[in-house]
Formats: C-alpha cells, structure tokens, sequence
C-alpha cells in the first residue's frame, strides 16, 4: 500500500501490518509480566471489535466510550473508529453531572465503559433518554473472548466488510474548558489519518516508546498509537501515572511523550538520585531513574525551558518541543532532535499550511477539524474568511520552525495600553527549580504572581526560608525586566494550580474563583 492511499484509520493500520505484521507494536505489563501484541494482533483485535459492534446495530450512531488507558482500550476505540461510528471518549473520572450534559450535547446513543463506571452509567441514563444502550466492559478476559468470538474466522466476519468515507467524522473530542463552554472537537478519519503520515520526523524502527498520557484525549491517542502504526516503533504502556518510576524500567524505553510538569519532576528525581549517589556519573544517575535505552524526550502542552533542554543534555537525554491543538488532529509541529533551532516550539510537520498573521499562528489543510459539533457560530469564528484555523496562539515561523509567545486570550492589557503576555513572563522563571508552578496576573494595575513552590527539591537542598529565596529570584529576573513587565509582588500557595487532564493550567477557574489556596 502507498502512503497516498492512506486516508482512514482503518487503512493505516492495514499499511501498518503490511509493513511489520509480527513486529512488537504494543508492550503491556498483565500481572506483573510484560505481555506483547504484534501489528497484526493489534489489527485483528480491532476487526473483532468493529464486528462486536456492528453485531449491536448496523446504524451509524455517536458512541461513548469511557475507561483507562489500557491495551483493551487503545484496540477498543481503534475497532470503533474502524466500525464507522463517531466516537466520543471522556475522562474516566467525568462526574455523573458533567457526563448528563455531555452526553446530551453530543447526541451518545451507545456507551461503552469499564464495569467500575456501570453504576454511574446506569445514573446517567436514567436521567438522560438518549442513551439506549450500555455495554459494560469486563477484563482483558472479557476482550479475548470478543477477539476470538469476532475473529475473522467467526459467523461475523462479513461484519467488517464496509467502507467508511475518509471526511467522516470518526472522533469528537471535547476541549478541556479552560476558557468556559466545553466545545466538541470534529475530527474526520482523513484528519487522523494525514496528521499521523509525516515524515519530518518518524521513530527508527528499533524505537520503543513509553506512553503516560491518557487516551482519551487525541494528544495521546494520535502521538503514541496512530504515529506508531506509521513509523513502525514499539509502543508501551503505562496505565496508571503513580507506576512512572517502576514501569520505565521494566520497559527500557528509547523515547517519550510527555507534558513538561512531568518532565520537570523528572528532572528533579534524576538530579535527586545524582547527590544522593556522588559517584555516579551524571548518564548513570540519570538510568537509575529512566533505564539504560532512554535518549529522547517529546514535549508538548505547555512551555519547556531552553535550560531545561540543556540541563537533560547533561544526562545525556535529548529533549525537544512539539506543538499543536485538538482542532488540528492535534500536531502542527514536530520535535527536531537536531542542534538546529532547538529551543523552538517544534518543527512543522509539512501536513498543513501554516502562516503567523498579526502575530497569532493560523493553520490551514488536511489536519484542519470539520468543526464544532453542533455549534455553527463557534466554528465560523474559529476560521478566517478566507479558511484559516485561529489557533489563538501568538507567535512567528522561522526556518519552518514555530516559536509561541503566549496565548491572545491570556493577554493582560494595563491602563498604559501595554499589552503583556503572561506566559512570556512565566516562562522567565521555568529554569528556576525551587519555582515548581508560577502564574502571573494583574492587580492594580501591576504585575503579581502566584506561585506553588517545590518543596521537596527545597528540602533536598537544604533550604528553609523558601519565601526568601524566591523573592531573591524574583527579584534577579525583574533587574532584566522593563519596569512594567516586572513582578511588583507575590504570594505562596500550599496547593498546585487547577490542571486540566493534558496538564495545562486552568486560568479562568484560577482567575475567577478568588485564587483559593
């Protein structure tokens, strides 16, 4: 098959078994044990599914699908998306509240959930009447007897015989609200599909990545296992966050995708481990944290310090940014592990057209959403008259590389006219360790910033008037700083800021819920 006849996830995955079939494409840990399933498992798993489904009902529906990331899941929702369904994963800690008024906005006839979320399942559709049917999903035992039951041998096999149009929409994932009103993201079987088909940057082959993300957002799903099928790497699986540290040395992984306040902690363990083991060189410090193998690091969400980049390279770990949004399929750019342009926010993919207008970047192409589901005004706003995605991020193209500034909507504009943005400010202090979390706001027409300390790495040094220190950075960061981008005061919280599940700070519950410790 020829990369242009990739135009669907189902076709992807047919490329991807014709090109490694019995190769490793997933690794798992299963009662304690590192279990594998090949490319063409991982395929066949997925048809059983599609069949599963389609033995449910024939008619194209919106499905819910709700569980933690697992192999069971990532063969789950790709034998969704193959059965011509839309699917629309949630987070499996969605409250019952939440799901009601989701579910409804996104027309869910179909849920598919793990059995722990059944009796919540059950709540919702007691007060939501278009949801007519809930499939509880068992163990992996539960799953092998549908992969055997659906195989391409069964009864079922024509099941799986069908068509699905590449402009179909095959996933509707909803932003994560930072802003207000949760928006249902559309995107097709071809958005999946060209967004996971480039070749600026792609694994070697011997590539073994460690996916800690959660699946149900497309960062995770379209970065670790649509890429994977393309590039033709290892996949393996975490689970669950607090497993980090243990499953990263049982898979000795080369690469991975990660949001920064992860590597940030990284950074802090391996330099842990490095004092408490003055003999170690600083690569050997830096394995007995992620393994013998690991060599490249994939940031994106948020900003990642050229000193950080520097300081990982100390450890002989090569760390780069990437960057992108769900509404496009999510990638705009790629890490480059070259020297070249290292500090950017990634190198463009060469998917999609992308041009910075009035400093904000804008992005047009294959990648590009269908739109918001069932909201017409919203997504006529989100395009330029002539066609272009709004990205709301400011920022320029260099040398087809991406550099942001902030995001247009953080903008704080004083009585001066002097609009600031205040990630550019935050990131001022990303280098500064003892600075775990900053967020720099307007009062009074000045600068302040709320700040979640790193107490542990303060412990570790020894340091025990930790409002000192940081009024002394702060105050070594604002000598270099106009006078009105300069922080005038700040406070401590005991607590970290309000995150969304991909890491990212919520402001506006931040700005408008009175900044509560």
């Amino acid at each position: 098959m020829d990369k242009s006849e990739i135009l669907t996830v189902r076709s992807l995955s047919e490329y991807a078994v014709e090109k490694y079939a019995d190769k490793d494409f997933c690794r798992f840990i299963r009662d304690g044990e590192i279990k594998v399933k090949s490319y063409s498992d991982f395929h066949e798993d997925a048809l059983s599914v599609c069949r599963y489904i389609r033995s449910k009902s024939c008619k194209k529906m919106n499905i819910g699908f709700i569980g933690k990331t697992s192999y069971e899941y990532i063969a789950c929702l790709t034998g969704m998306i193959f059965s011509g369904n839309t699917v629309v994963p949630f987070a499996p800690d969605i409250s019952v509240e939440e799901a009601i008024e989701l579910f409804d906005n996104a027309d869910i006839e179909m849920l598919f959930c793990e059995e722990e979320f059944a009796e919540k399942a059950h709540m919702i559709k007691n007060n939501f009447g278009g949801l007519r049917d809930i499939i509880s999903l068992g163990d992996w035992q539960w799953f092998e007897n549908i992969y055997k039951k659906y195989s391409a041998d069964s009864e079922y096999a024509s099941l799986s015989d069908i068509e699905v149009e590449p402009e179909r929409c095959a996933l509707i994932i909803y932003t994560s609200g930072t802003t207000g009103q949760r928006k249902g993201v559309m995107l097709s079987q071809n958005n999946l599909a060209a967004n996971s088909t480039y070749d600026a940057y792609a694994m070697d082959n011997d590539d073994v990545s460690f996916s800690i993300l959660p699946m149900h957002h497309v960062f995770c799903y379209a970065c670790d296992v649509l890429k994977t099928l393309y590039d033709g790497g290892t996949l393996c699986l975490n689970g669950q966050l607090q497993n980090l540290y243990q499953h990263i040395l049982m898979f000795q992984p080369t690469i991975m995708r990660i949001v920064p306040a992860i590597c940030k902690s990284i950074l802090t363990k391996i330099k842990v481990t490095e004092r408490q083991n003055p003999t170690l060189s600083k690569r050997e410090a830096a394995e007995k944290v992620v393994g013998k193998n690991f060599r490249r690091m994939i940031a994106g969400s948020a900003f990642l310090s050229g000193a950080i980049i520097d300081e990982f390279e100390q450890y002989g770990i090569t760390a780069r940014q990437g960057y992108g949004m769900s509404e496009c399929s999510p990638r705009i750019t790629t890490s480059d592990f070259s020297d070249k342009l290292k500090y950017s926010n990634g190198r463009l993919t060469g998917v999609d057209e992308v041009r910075s207008v009035d400093g904000e970047i804008q992005v047009k192409g294959p990648s590009v959403m269908l739109g918001y589901y069932k909201m017409p005004e919203e997504t006529k706003a989100a395009f330029t008259e002539d066609g272009w995605l709004h990205t709301g991020d400011l920022g320029y193209v260099e040398d087809d590389h991406i550099f942001l500034v902030g995001r247009k909507k953080n903008l704080i504009i004083l009585s001066n006219g002097e609009n600031i943005s205040p990630e550019e400010i935050e990131n001022r202090f990303a280098d500064e360790g003892i600075i775990k979390e900053i967020v720099v706001l307007a009062e009074n027409d000045k600068l302040v910033a709320e700040i979640f300390p790193d107490e542990v790495l303060a412990d570790s040094l020894g340091i025990t008037d930790i409002e000192g220190v940081i009024s002394a950075v702060i105050d070594k960061v604002n000598i270099d700083s106009q006078s009105d981008r300069q922080i005038f005061s700040f406070r401590l919280r005991e607590k970290p800021f309000p995150r969304t599940s991909t890491g990212k700070i919520k402001r506006t519950e931040f700005y408008f819920k009175g900044n509560e410790n």
